[in-house]
C-alpha cells in the first residue's frame, strides 16, 4: 500500500530553471489521482520527498525498488548520470523479473524525451526500449519537452504531450504488480548501472567567463538606462539593475554549481589569443556580451575577429531583460548591428541542436541556457579526442639547445 505510484528518474541539472519540477506538478495535474490514493500510494520526486535529517540513499532506495512506474527523462545528462544509470537499470530488472514469471510485457517504464539524445549515445538496454510514438507530435519528437516548455508554456502542444503521458502513466501503474525490493536486502549503491558514465575523458572542469559590456562611467552611445551597468565590466547587471547579482555571479553560480570552476575577464583584442590558449588547455568559455556595447571599441574588433573564426568550445549569450524597453527586439538598429558584429554566428543563433549561441537571452532562460552551452562545449572538448589532465606541479625545466 505505500508503493509510490511512479518514480520520477531524472539529471539534477536538467532542473536548472525548474523546469522538471513544473512538468512534475502539471503531471500530477493531469493524472487528477484521488487525495486518500495519493496519500497511500504518493508520487516520489526526490527533491519533495526527501525531508531534511533522511536517510537520501535508504528512501531513494525503497522508491526505486517498490514504485508501481517509472518515468524517465531522457536527455544527454541524464545518460551522463550515475545514479539515474542505476534507477534505470534496476527498474529494468524488476520489469524483466515480472515478464519471466508472468509471460506478460509490462509498460511500467515510460520514457520522456526531455532534450535531443543521439541514438549512438544510448547505451543499447535503452535503445531496446521504444521512446517515440507519432501521437505526441512532431515538435516533441524533433526536439524535445524542454523545448516545448521553454517555447510555448503551457500551450496546446506542451498540455497535449501532458495529458498523453498521464495516460501512459497511468496504463503502466494500474494493470501490473512488480516484485518489489525494499531494504535492508536491496542498496541502489550496489546496483551497476548500464550507463557508461566513466567513458569520456576528464576534462578539467575549468570554465573561462570573458565580459563585453561598458561601464557606468562610458555608457553605450545613444544608452539612456546606464543602471544596468557598473565601475567594470563585470559588474553590468542586465537583468536587476541596479541590484546584485550581476549576471556574472550569476554565471558563477551555475558554473560552480555544476561542479567546476570559473574565472573572470573583460573581452580585449587578446580575445582570440585567450581563446586559443583555453582550448590548448581543455578549458570551455563563454562571451557574456552586452547588445549595446557590442557595438562600439574595444569589444567590437574582437568580436567580429571571433565571428570569422571557428571556436567550438565557445559559447555565446547576450543577456537582455525582458521589462529594457531600450533593448526589446523591436530595437531593430540596435539587433541589426549585432548581427552585423556576429554575422556567421548569428546563422545559428537560439539552435537547440547547437545551443552554443543565444540572443537576446531573458532572466528566465539564462541559467538553463548557460548550463547547456557549457554541457556542449565540454563535450566537444571531450570528443575532439585530445583532451588531457595537466600534470599537477610546477612546469617542467626547459630543454637544452640543440
Amino acid at each position: 500500500m505505500d508503493q509510490p505510484y511512479f518514480f520520477l528518474s531524472y539529471a539534477r541539472r536538467d532542473d536548472r530553471a525548474a523546469y522538471v519540477g513544473r512538468f512534475y506538478n502539471d503531471l500530477l495535474h493531469a493524472l487528477d489521482l484521488p487525495a486518500t490514493f495519493s496519500a497511500r500510494q504518493p508520487t516520489f520526486r526526490d527533491v519533495e520527498n526527501i525531508l531534511l535529517g533522511d536517510d537520501w540513499l535508504l528512501e531513494l532506495s525503497r522508491a526505486i525498488g517498490s514504485c508501481k512506474a517509472m518515468v524517465a527523462l531522457y536527455s544527454p545528462a541524464y545518460f551522463r548520470s550515475e545514479y539515474c544509470g542505476k534507477e534505470w537499470t534496476h527498474f529494468a530488472a524488476r520489469v524483466k523479473r515480472y515478464q519471466e514469471r508472468t509471460s506478460v510485457q509490462p509498460r511500467a517504464l515510460v520514457p520522456v524525451l526531455w532534450e535531443p539524445v543521439p541514438q549512438r549515445r544510448m547505451p543499447a538496454e535503452v535503445r531496446a526500449v521504444q521512446y517515440t510514438e507519432p501521437g505526441f507530435g512532431e515538435e516533441y519528437l524533433k526536439h524535445g519537452l524542454l523545448q516545448l516548455m521553454q517555447s510555448d508554456p503551457g500551450g496546446a502542444a506542451y498540455r497535449h504531450v501532458v495529458e498523453e503521458l498521464a495516460r501512459r502513466v497511468r496504463g503502466a501503474a494500474d494493470p501490473f504488480n512488480l516484485p518489489t525490493d525494499e531494504p535492508p536486502a536491496f542498496d541502489l549503491s550496489t546496483v551497476r548501472g548500464c550507463f557508461p558514465v566513466n567513458e569520456a575523458p576528464e576534462l578539467t572542469g575549468h570554465v573561462r567567463i570573458f565580459v563585453a559590456a561598458c561601464t557606468k562611467s562610458q555608457p553605450p552611445v545613444g544608452r539612456s538606462h546606464t543602471t544596468y551597468y557598473g565601475e567594470a565590466p563585470w559588474m553590468w547587471a542586465p537583468y536587476s539593475p541596479p541590484r546584485v547579482p550581476t549576471v556574472v555571479e550569476r554565471a558563477k553560480r551555475v558554473i560552480t554549481g555544476d561542479g567546476h570552476t570559473a574565472s573572470v575577464e573583460a573581452v580585449s583584442p587578446q580575445l582570440i589569443r585567450h581563446l586559443n590558449r583555453a582550448r590548448s588547455l581543455n578549458q570551455a568559455c563563454v562571451l557574456l556580451v552586452d547588445a549595446w556595447s557590442a557595438r562600439e571599441a574595444p569589444y567590437r574588433g574582437a568580436l567580429v575577429r571571433y565571428d570569422e573564426l571557428h571556436h567550438p568550445t565557445t559559447a555565446v549569450l547576450v543577456p537582455c531583460h525582458e521589462h529594457d524597453r531600450e533593448s526589446g527586439t523591436d530595437n531593430e538598429t540596435l539587433w541589426d548591428a549585432v548581427k552585423e558584429v556576429f554575422e556567421r554566428n548569428w546563422l545559428r543563433r537560439n539552435d537547440p541542436h547547437d545551443p552554443v549561441f543565444w540572443a537576446p537571452v531573458d532572466q528566465h532562460e539564462f541559467d538553463d541556457m548557460l548550463a547547456r552551452a557549457v554541457t556542449v562545449t565540454q563535450n566537444r572538448i571531450a570528443a575532439s579526442g585530445q583532451v588531457r589532465r595537466l600534470p599537477p606541479g610546477g612546469p617542467p625545466p626547459t630543454m637544452p639547445r640543440l
